[in-house]
């Protein structure tokens, strides 16, 4: 299946690992929910140190470690409930579970902050596609972007999940990031059920700030149809 074929990065174009991996760190430590600064400033700063190869190659491993983190979290969810998770369909499972599968991104043992590390890694993929594409394995970039999306958009639909300002922006980004790696491709593959019938809605999320007030609504659905079939 065209979907799953794993394409090798090019590992010479990546700079320095070990300079990659103090920068991880360092990001860890200075940046995420733990820091007192508004989250829109925490990734405006991020994504000025993703402007080269080793910042853009960390952006993708923050997308890969997420997404593969967050497939094992909800897979134990499941287990613990004989129940089994196709992660191109995370809406089939949350259909089945709930409220009872928690959404847990910001807890992932990686350490990366949902909104702000994984907001700004988006940001600047998006911005430089086709250099992140080099950079890693092209088609399980824009999986995983896709398996993040489905799996936030599901919890918010049938997990109950509150929606806050954050929240909506970082949906916009992987929307945005996934936008911009298919318009890299000449063929890109075929969209997975889920994102599917997320496009197929018509849906609008209410968005909250944070003493509960109602500040606007998000259409998932119109974003993505506007994004994907363009």
């Amino acid at each position: 299946m065209r979907w799953f074929r794993r394409k090798p990065a090019d590992s010479s174009l990546l700079v320095d690992p070990v300079r990659q991996e103090a920068l991880i760190a360092d990001i860890r430590r200075r940046f995420g929910g733990h820091v007192p600064v508004p989250v829109h400033q925490q990734v405006d700063a991020l994504v000025a140190l993703f402007n080269d190869d080793d910042g853009l190659a960390v952006a993708t491993v923050i997308v890969h470690r997420m997404a593969e983190q967050a497939h094992a979290d909800v897979q134990a969810q499941a287990a613990a409930r004989g129940l089994g998770v196709d992660r191109r369909r995370y809406r089939e499972l949350y259909r089945q579970m709930g409220p009872d599968l928690n959404y847990r991104l910001a807890e992932l043992p990686g350490g990366f902050h949902p909104d702000v590390h994984l907001g700004a890694a988006l940001a600047a993929i998006a911005a430089h596609p086709k250099r992140a594409m080099v950079l890693t394995d092209p088609n399980w970039l824009l999986v995983h972007t896709l398996e993040l999306l489905d799996l936030t958009v599901s919890g918010w639909e049938f997990g109950k999940v509150p929606v806050g300002a954050e929240a909506a922006d970082l949906v916009g980004r992987l929307i945005g990031a996934a936008m911009q790696l298919r318009l890299t491709e000449d063929e890109p593959p075929s969209l997975p059920p889920g994102i599917r019938e997320v496009m197929r809605s018509n849906r609008s999320t209410d968005i909250y700030d944070r003493t509960g007030a109602l500040i606007g609504t998000i259409n998932v659905g119109e974003l993505t149809r506007r994004s994907f079939l363009a």
